[in-house]
Protein backbone atom coordinates (compact mmCIF):
# COMPACT_ATOMS: atom_id res chain seq x y z
CA UNK A 1 0.00 0.00 0.00
CA UNK A 2 1.24 3.45 -0.93
CA UNK A 3 0.76 4.91 2.53
CA UNK A 4 3.03 2.22 4.11
CA UNK A 5 1.70 3.17 7.57
CA UNK A 6 2.45 0.66 10.31
CA UNK A 7 1.33 2.78 13.28
CA UNK A 8 0.58 6.46 13.76
CA UNK A 9 -1.08 9.12 15.89
CA UNK A 10 -2.44 12.45 14.73
CA UNK A 11 -4.05 15.64 15.99
CA UNK A 12 -6.59 17.55 13.93
CA UNK A 13 -8.00 16.41 10.62
CA UNK A 14 -8.27 12.66 9.95
CA UNK A 15 -5.57 11.56 7.43
CA UNK A 16 -6.73 10.61 3.95
CA UNK A 17 -6.11 6.90 4.59
CA UNK A 18 -8.19 6.90 7.78
CA UNK A 19 -5.53 5.15 9.85
CA UNK A 20 -4.03 6.00 13.21
CA UNK A 21 -5.12 7.13 16.66
CA UNK A 22 -6.57 10.60 17.13
CA UNK A 23 -4.94 12.52 20.02
CA UNK A 24 -5.09 15.92 21.64
CA UNK A 25 -2.58 18.47 20.32
CA UNK A 26 -1.31 19.21 23.83
CA UNK A 27 0.60 15.94 24.26
CA UNK A 28 4.24 16.00 25.25
CA UNK A 29 6.69 14.53 22.72
CA UNK A 30 7.05 11.42 24.92
CA UNK A 31 3.29 10.98 25.14
CA UNK A 32 3.01 11.39 21.37
CA UNK A 33 5.68 8.75 20.88
CA UNK A 34 3.69 6.28 23.00
CA UNK A 35 0.37 7.06 21.30
CA UNK A 36 2.03 6.51 17.91
CA UNK A 37 3.34 3.17 19.20
CA UNK A 38 6.93 3.97 18.34
CA UNK A 39 8.24 3.78 21.92
CA UNK A 40 10.57 0.94 21.00
CA UNK A 41 14.32 0.71 20.59
CA UNK A 42 16.68 -0.75 18.02
CA UNK A 43 20.01 -2.48 18.46
CA UNK A 44 22.72 -4.01 16.31
CA UNK A 45 23.45 -7.70 16.56
CA UNK A 46 26.14 -9.89 14.94
CA UNK A 47 25.45 -11.68 11.68
CA UNK A 48 26.63 -15.28 11.22
CA UNK A 49 27.17 -17.77 8.43
CA UNK A 50 27.67 -21.51 8.57
CA UNK A 51 31.39 -22.23 8.35
CA UNK A 52 32.99 -25.62 7.89
CA UNK A 53 32.88 -26.60 11.55
CA UNK A 54 30.96 -23.78 13.27
CA UNK A 55 29.09 -20.56 12.79
CA UNK A 56 31.33 -17.65 11.85
CA UNK A 57 30.67 -13.93 12.34
CA UNK A 58 30.27 -11.93 9.13
CA UNK A 59 32.87 -9.16 9.44
CA UNK A 60 31.89 -5.53 8.99
CA UNK A 61 28.13 -6.17 8.98
CA UNK A 62 25.46 -6.30 11.68
CA UNK A 63 21.71 -6.85 11.81
CA UNK A 64 19.60 -3.87 12.89
CA UNK A 65 16.82 -5.31 15.05
CA UNK A 66 13.69 -3.83 16.62
CA UNK A 67 13.93 -5.13 20.16
CA UNK A 68 10.19 -5.09 20.85
CA UNK A 69 9.44 -7.91 18.42
CA UNK A 70 12.75 -9.00 16.85
CA UNK A 71 11.86 -7.43 13.49
CA UNK A 72 14.87 -7.26 11.16
CA UNK A 73 14.97 -3.69 9.88
CA UNK A 74 18.14 -3.80 7.80
CA UNK A 75 21.77 -4.89 7.59
CA UNK A 76 24.20 -2.09 8.49
CA UNK A 77 27.90 -1.58 8.97
CA UNK A 78 29.61 -1.95 12.33
CA UNK A 79 30.28 1.82 12.38
CA UNK A 80 26.61 2.68 11.69
CA UNK A 81 25.16 4.52 14.71
CA UNK A 82 21.41 4.18 15.23
CA UNK A 83 19.36 7.03 16.63
CA UNK A 84 16.73 5.84 19.10
CA UNK A 85 13.17 7.08 18.64
CA UNK A 86 13.16 8.55 22.13
CA UNK A 87 16.11 10.79 21.24
CA UNK A 88 14.32 11.93 18.08
CA UNK A 89 11.17 12.86 20.01
CA UNK A 90 13.17 14.52 22.79
CA UNK A 91 14.38 16.95 20.12
CA UNK A 92 10.96 18.65 20.32
CA UNK A 93 10.92 19.11 24.12
CA UNK A 94 12.26 22.67 24.28
CA UNK A 95 9.96 23.90 21.49
CA UNK A 96 6.84 22.26 22.95
CA UNK A 97 7.59 23.28 26.54
CA UNK A 98 8.10 26.88 25.44
CA UNK A 99 4.69 26.87 23.75
CA UNK A 100 6.15 27.50 20.30
CA UNK A 101 4.98 24.17 18.84
CA UNK A 102 2.53 21.34 19.46
CA UNK A 103 2.95 17.71 18.47
CA UNK A 104 0.80 17.01 15.42
CA UNK A 105 1.52 13.64 13.76
CA UNK A 106 3.95 10.77 14.32
CA UNK A 107 4.31 7.17 13.30
CA UNK A 108 6.12 4.26 11.77
CA UNK A 109 6.37 3.41 8.07
CA UNK A 110 7.54 0.32 6.22
CA UNK A 111 7.42 -1.97 9.27
CA UNK A 112 9.56 0.34 11.39
CA UNK A 113 12.21 1.22 8.84
CA UNK A 114 11.26 4.88 8.96
CA UNK A 115 9.86 6.75 11.96
CA UNK A 116 8.71 10.36 11.81
CA UNK A 117 7.52 13.05 14.18
CA UNK A 118 5.85 16.29 13.12
CA UNK A 119 5.20 19.35 15.28
CA UNK A 120 3.00 22.23 14.21
CA UNK A 121 4.57 25.65 14.64
CA UNK A 122 2.24 28.30 16.07
CA UNK A 123 3.08 30.76 13.31
CA UNK A 124 0.67 30.21 10.42
CA UNK A 125 -0.05 32.88 7.84
CA UNK A 126 -2.57 33.55 5.07
CA UNK A 127 -1.60 33.98 1.41
CA UNK A 128 -5.18 34.90 0.46
CA UNK A 129 -8.16 35.28 2.74
CA UNK A 130 -9.06 31.84 4.17
CA UNK A 131 -5.97 30.34 2.49
CA UNK A 132 -3.85 29.49 5.50
CA UNK A 133 -0.30 28.13 5.21
CA UNK A 134 0.86 26.09 8.18
CA UNK A 135 4.44 25.52 9.21
CA UNK A 136 5.72 22.24 10.64
CA UNK A 137 8.96 20.94 12.05
CA UNK A 138 9.58 17.45 10.70
CA UNK A 139 11.98 14.86 12.13
CA UNK A 140 12.52 11.81 9.92
CA UNK A 141 14.42 9.02 11.70
CA UNK A 142 15.20 6.11 9.35
CA UNK A 143 16.28 2.74 10.70
CA UNK A 144 17.66 1.85 7.31
CA UNK A 145 21.08 1.72 5.69
CA UNK A 146 21.98 4.60 3.33
CA UNK A 147 19.11 6.75 4.62
CA UNK A 148 19.87 10.02 6.41
CA UNK A 149 18.29 11.54 9.47
CA UNK A 150 16.40 14.58 8.16
CA UNK A 151 15.18 17.53 10.23
CA UNK A 152 13.43 20.36 8.41
CA UNK A 153 10.75 23.01 8.24
CA UNK A 154 7.95 22.13 5.84
CA UNK A 155 4.45 23.35 4.95
CA UNK A 156 3.46 19.72 4.28
CA UNK A 157 1.45 17.79 6.87
CA UNK A 158 3.08 14.36 6.98
CA UNK A 159 0.64 11.46 7.50
CA UNK A 160 2.05 8.68 5.28
CA UNK A 161 4.94 7.62 3.09
CA UNK A 162 3.75 9.76 0.17
CA UNK A 163 3.56 12.98 2.17
CA UNK A 164 6.86 12.22 3.92
CA UNK A 165 8.53 11.75 0.54
CA UNK A 166 7.04 15.04 -0.68
CA UNK A 167 8.32 16.88 2.40
CA UNK A 168 11.81 15.40 2.13
CA UNK A 169 11.98 16.27 -1.58
CA UNK A 170 11.10 19.92 -0.97
CA UNK A 171 13.51 22.87 -0.67
CA UNK A 172 16.79 21.49 0.66
CA UNK A 173 17.85 24.59 2.59
CA UNK A 174 14.82 24.34 4.85
CA UNK A 175 16.64 21.92 7.16
CA UNK A 176 19.56 19.58 7.59
CA UNK A 177 20.51 15.99 6.89
CA UNK A 178 22.80 13.83 9.01
CA UNK A 179 24.26 10.43 8.27
CA UNK A 180 24.67 7.62 10.79
CA UNK A 181 28.45 7.74 10.91
CA UNK A 182 28.40 10.22 13.80
CA UNK A 183 26.46 10.47 17.05
CA UNK A 184 23.44 12.73 16.66
CA UNK A 185 24.09 16.25 17.99
CA UNK A 186 20.77 17.92 18.83
CA UNK A 187 22.31 21.30 19.66
CA UNK A 188 24.03 21.52 16.28
CA UNK A 189 20.79 20.70 14.50
CA UNK A 190 18.85 23.31 16.46
CA UNK A 191 21.38 25.95 15.46
CA UNK A 192 20.91 24.93 11.84
CA UNK A 193 17.13 24.98 12.21
CA UNK A 194 17.37 28.58 13.35
CA UNK A 195 18.56 29.37 9.83
CA UNK A 196 15.73 27.24 8.44
CA UNK A 197 13.17 29.34 10.32
CA UNK A 198 14.61 32.44 8.67
CA UNK A 199 14.22 30.71 5.31
CA UNK A 200 10.55 30.00 6.08
CA UNK A 201 10.05 33.67 6.96
CA UNK A 202 11.48 34.54 3.54
CA UNK A 203 9.08 32.02 1.96
CA UNK A 204 6.20 33.74 3.76
CA UNK A 205 7.24 37.14 2.42
CA UNK A 206 7.65 35.84 -1.15
CA UNK A 207 4.32 33.97 -1.09
CA UNK A 208 2.42 37.01 0.14
CA UNK A 209 4.21 39.29 -2.37
CA UNK A 210 3.33 36.99 -5.30
CA UNK A 211 -0.25 36.75 -4.07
Amino acid sequence: MAHMVETMAYAGEVPWHGLGVEVNPNLSPKEMMKEANVDWTVEKRPLYYNGIDKKEVIPGKEALIRTSDGQLLDVVGTNWKPLQNEDAFNFFNDFVNAGDMEMHTAGSLDNGRRVWALAKVKDSFEVFKNDQVDQYLLFSNPHKYASCIDVRMTPIRVVCNNTLSMALASVKNQGTKLNHRKVFDANHVKETMGLASEKFAQYKDVAQFLA
